[in-house]
This record gives C-alpha cells, sequence and structure tokens, in this order.
C-alpha cells in the first residue's frame, strides 16, 4: 500500500477524470459479482506476477487491470473479498457517486459516520442485504492528498455493522 501511496503522490488529474471509472468498477468487478456468486475478475486482463508480487505484499489474491490504466482490482482468493484501488481520481464526485451502487437493485446504505472528505483522510461504511440472506458491505478509504481511493467490498453471511447501519435507515 505505500508503494501505491507514494505512486499516487506524483500523480495529477484533471477534476472528474476518473470518478465514474472507480465507481463502474466497483459496481461492476465487486458488487454484482459477489452479489451474484459468480468469479471477480472474469472478463479482465491479469496484471503480470511482478506487478502483483510487489503490490500485493504476500496476499492471495489476484489483481486485474481495468480498460482504465489508473483503477486495479484485486480479487482475493477466497472469492468473498474484492479490493478496487483507484489512482488521480476526483473525490467529490466519487462521493456522490457512491449513490449509484446498487444490490438487488437497491441502492447500498450509508452509514452515519460516513463523510467523503476532499480535505483531508476520510471514508465509510456502505451496506446492503442480499434476499439470498447475507450481507455485502463496502469500506472506502480516501486519500485526497494522495489522489487515492480504496474499497474493499464482501460478502458475508452476518454482519452486527450491516444490521445497524440498514436499521437505522
Amino acid at each position: 500500500m505505500r508503494f501505491l501511496t507514494g505512486l499516487v503522490a506524483s500523480v495529477v488529474l484533471p477534476m472528474s477524470v476518473a470518478a465514474e471509472p472507480v465507481t463502474q468498477a466497483v459496481q461492476s468487478y465487486c458488487i454484482t459479482p459477489l452479489e451474484k456468486e459468480i468469479a471477480l475478475g472474469f472478463g479482465l486482463e491479469r496484471a503480470p506476477k511482478d506487478m502483483e508480487r510487489k503490490l500485493l505484499n504476500g496476499k492471495v489474491a489476484k489483481i486485474y487491470r481495468t480498460d482504465d490504466s489508473r483503477v486495479l482490482v484485486v480479487a482475493h482468493e477466497s472469492g468473498q473479498t474484492c479490493e478496487i484501488m483507484a489512482l488521480g481520481t476526483d473525490i467529490v464526485e466519487f462521493a456522490v457517486a457512491t449513490s449509484e451502487w446498487r444490490v438487488g437493485g437497491a441502492e447500498m446504505t450509508a452509514s452515519a459516520s460516513t463523510n467523503i472528505n476532499p480535505e483531508g483522510q476520510s471514508g465509510g461504511y456502505f451496506a446492503a442485504a442480499l434476499e439470498s440472506g447475507g450481507y455485502i458491505q463496502s469500506f472506502v478509504t480516501v486519500l485526497p492528498d494522495n489522489r487515492f481511493i480504496g474499497v474493499t467490498t464482501s460478502r458475508v453471511a452476518d454482519s452486527a455493522q450491516a444490521r445497524e447501519v440498514l436499521e437505522a435507515q
């Protein structure tokens, strides 16, 4: 992660260049496959092995490239966790674009403490219940000084945090 953060610090892009690709990547490559129990990374180009070794630092996972070179997908071997790492992303537009995430046609619910802030390190938690039982949950980390967004999405059988967020809505 330090490598990515260092890499991001050197990237400067105009506003709004990558918000849409990140939002689509989270939905297309993490939320939808986890919801439908299909393979993560299907149809994506696998990153070179040396890149995986360098970035994963011992994790058992695979890295895929998306059509946008700034957006990477990390599919964990368990098949229940997926990460999106975005470099050079517009934080402000990303905060708005999270409302496009859907599980079973319904918008994911943000926790009351979710705060995606362009002025400092921030983040949030999103959850949705699955019709078949269990939850899809996403944890978001935002580092605006480095223009980095990380989203970890997982499918879980039970989650006290997801229940609490969904009951509070």
